[in-house]
């Protein structure tokens, strides 16, 4: 088998990527929609001329040749490409072997995954907050996300996360688990002193505290609070969390397999994090391809234990186009979804889709 051609596809707010085959097997991968154009550059000009021709099933072999043969170019959009080829390579490997990927990855250790819903918007005022948070919760969610701060580690006042958590804890009520997303809002000493604040409430994770560059500060905010401190969304390939894990910035790490590297990287992320004792919590804010590629890597890998991230489709801008790539969507059940069961990732992608909006 050799691949023929590697194909991507902007879809309104999704990358696309489709590896096509001599024997009829295609598969399908999806990369972070972030500068999406350049994401599309990478993957057509410059890793397709690299696997044209070789052998898809040889998945370890062809992410080392895309990771060192760009070597020059190494930065995150090296990666985001890569992830959404790797997803494609899985994909075509399941098909051959008429398997879903979680059993190529280790097989299923898990037979659904709980879910949190991520996330209620920051900006809205504490009771609205709580208010969204109610209708998550009854909806069959058992877990919930809420951003807060505003800016990158800037410590914008005025600042409402700890009136915004007051509020949805009163009203969800205790048994609930509660993240706290801050997206690099602020710095570290205030981050600390957020942080205590948060931990009287029994917030479960305070994800990405402090910018994502500052090591040393995620470090000294993990080594503050007794609240675990959750981070790696925007971080990538197995030494970037390497180095997070060494220097103890991170109790919970959240790779992204649409950013990070793929399947195969995240795998390797997962395992370091296991042999220092830490859970993985993929960030994760699809519902296509990317969703069902996060699924499977949840239902193989042990140390995924806690709630994983779900983002809310109501909740989004209507996008009929985008809900259609795939002929079936992926549907959440009293806070579980399930990973596909059927050949590769198990979703069926419409081709005429991808063609008529994302082609150009």
């Amino acid at each position: 088998m050799q691949i023929t051609a590697v194909r991507v596809f902007l879809v309104q707010g999704l990358v696309i990527v489709r590896v096509e085959t001599d024997a009829g097997v295609t598969g399908y991968g999806e990369c972070s929609a972030m500068n999406s154009g350049v994401i599309k550059s990478v993957v057509t000009d410059s890793l397709a001329p690299l696997l044209v021709g070789q052998n898809p099933l040889e998945i370890e072999r062809l992410w080392e040749r895309m990771y060192v043969s760009t070597y020059k170019l190494r930065g995150q959009a090296q990666s985001i490409g890569i992830s959404g080829v790797d997803i494609a390579l899985w994909d075509i490997l399941g098909k051959t072997l008429d398997t879903p990927v979680y059993q190529l990855l280790g097989g299923r250790y898990r037979e659904r995954v709980r879910m949190y819903a991520s996330s209620v918007a920051r900006g809205l005022d504490p009771a609205r907050s709580a208010v969204k948070a109610r209708e998550y919760i009854d909806s069959g969610f058992t877990a919930v996300k809420v951003k807060v701060g505003t800016r990158w580690g800037f410590d914008d006042l005025p600042d409402t996360a700890i009136a915004t958590v007051e509020a949805m804890r009163d009203t969800i009520g205790p048994d609930v688990d509660l993240m706290v997303d801050a997206n690099s809002a602020y710095s570290a000493h205030a981050a600390i002193r957020v942080g205590r604040r948060l931990e009287a409430l029994d917030v479960f994770h305070f994800e990405e505290p402090t910018p994502f560059h500052d090591i040393d500060g995620m470090a000294q905010i993990a080594d503050a609070l007794d609240m675990p401190v959750a981070g790696g969304e925007q971080d990538h390939t197995r030494y970037r969390f390497r180095e997070l894990l060494e220097r103890g910035a991170a109790d919970i790490l959240q790779p992204d397999v649409i950013k990070a590297g793929g399947l195969s990287e995240c795998k390797k992320i997962a395992a370091m994090a296991d042999a220092f004792g830490k859970p993985v919590t993929p960030h994760n804010t699809n519902r296509t391809i990317g969703m069902a590629a996060t699924l499977h890597f949840l239902a193989s890998t042990p140390n995924a234990r806690y709630s994983q991230e779900c983002t809310i489709l109501p909740d989004l801008r209507p996008n009929p186009v985008r809900d259609s790539v795939l002929r079936e969507p992926i549907c959440v059940v009293d806070g579980h979804i399930a990973p596909p069961e059927g050949p590769g990732l198990g979703v069926i992608v419409d081709d005429s889709v991808l063609e008529q909006h994302g082609a150009g």
